[in-house]
């Protein structure tokens, strides 16, 4: 995600502290016969979520679905269009069971996102685990974690604790520590500004330098004067704010720094910053969908799919990747893979994307890649 949809995921909702607003969860067949309601309740917090289950299954695994970095409900929407509620509908079209869930705090599902960390994120998983192997009426033995984004790091993370993880897709998501993620954004949100490269470096060490003060309790007050003082200087550098007079510069770098003074210091970041997916990574045992798209802007190809393969040929498992050209961080067919495109784009995957998973869940190849 870009640094804007940054602040809008993790501050615009989190600055609200412990009242994090509940969305109404629309399902597309509530209580159906082929989409059922669970309520997992694992002592701590409550997990709600979708089972959708086909008519007829062709594989006696569950796959479920973990959403990307912010507070996100069962189906990851994103302006109106319901990623997981496409790929589990899919899914079971192609006998395939998989359950989606409510991040914590969203929907039905209880607890503080934000404070919640990794341990919590790869806990509630385990909880889902520990659920659906033991329970009556839809019980399996075998789990395939699809991570989308971020998620992609707590089913790493999951599917070297857990022996009954049959595979992993991994759908966009990061190889490298977040950090590195999320100076690369900031890199780019700079860029866009069209300021000088030596200004826009200046920024991204600004960032790195509160993000460090912060993880390590460190001379923070300085990093965040720092910290003002650099954003100020990229605001008045900058043709796009060029018509905005000093005092309100001041006022909107004033604003920049107390929000990211928070979202940096919050949990369901921190916890994310410095940890290596690839160490992960290293140790699995199962086979893995590594999905990339070609106008991500997010989650690069660059950055993430060498130090990805890298990391699998040295845990010596099959392992597939699929690259969609025209495809943004969503799978979207894109023109720019910006942030601000997404609003205009049709809520659908680009083609093959849903078929190339169905395929190598059930058979273990790719058989269409048209894309």
């Amino acid at each position: 995600m870009s640094m804007t949809v940054f602040i809008q995921k993790y501050a615009g909702l989190l600055l609200l502290g412990s009242l994090i607003v509940h969305p109404k969860i629309v399902m597309a067949a509530e209580a159906s016969d082929t989409n059922i309601e669970h309520v997992i309740n694992t002592g701590e917090t409550i997990i709600a979520g979708t089972l959708s289950l086909p008519q007829e299954s062709l594989t006696d695994s569950l796959v479920i679905m973990l959403s990307g970095s912010g507070p996100q409900d069962r189906d990851e929407t994103l302006d109106g269009f319901k990623v997981f509620h496409h790929i589990a509908k899919h899914l079971a079209s192609q006998g395939i069971a998989s359950f989606r869930f409510d991040d914590r705090g969203i929907g039905g599902s209880t607890g503080n996102f934000g404070q919640s960390t990794l341990r919590d994120h790869t806990d509630d998983v385990a909880h889902i685990l520990n659920y659906f192997s033991s329970h009556k009426e839809h019980m399996y033995k075998h789990f395939i974690l699809l991570g989308h984004s971020q998620g992609g790091i707590v089913a790493a993370n999951v599917a070297v604790e857990r022996e009954e993880i049959e595979k992993v897709i991994l759908m966009a998501a990061p190889s490298v520590p977040l950090i590195d993620i999320v100076l690369y954004q900031v890199r780019q949100e700079y860029t866009q500004l069209n300021i000088s490269k030596a200004l826009v470096e200046k920024g991204v060490s600004a960032h790195h330098r509160l993000m460090w003060a912060i993880e390590n309790n460190s001379n923070t007050e300085g990093a965040l004067e720092n910290f003002n003082t650099t954003v100020l200087s990229v605001l008045t550098a900058s043709p796009l704010h060029q018509h905005q007079s000093k005092p309100d510069l001041k006022k909107l770098a004033d604003a920049q720094t107390r929000e990211f003074e928070i979202v940096y210091a919050l949990p369901s970041l921190t916890s994310f910053l410095y940890h290596d997916p690839a160490k992960n990574i290293k140790d699995f045992n199962e086979p893995v969908l590594g999905l990339f798209g070609g106008k991500d802007l997010q989650v690069t190809i660059d950055q993430n799919k060498d130090t990805m393969e890298k990391a699998l040929l040295t845990a010596g498992v099959n392992y597939h990747f699929s690259t969609f050209e025209h495809a943004n961080h969503y799978f979207q067919h894109a023109e720019s893979g910006l942030r601000k495109e997404y609003p205009t784009l049709d809520k659908q995957f680009i083609d093959g994307f849903l078929n190339t998973i169905s395929s190598w869940i059930v058979h273990n190849e790719v058989r269409q890649t048209n894309r």
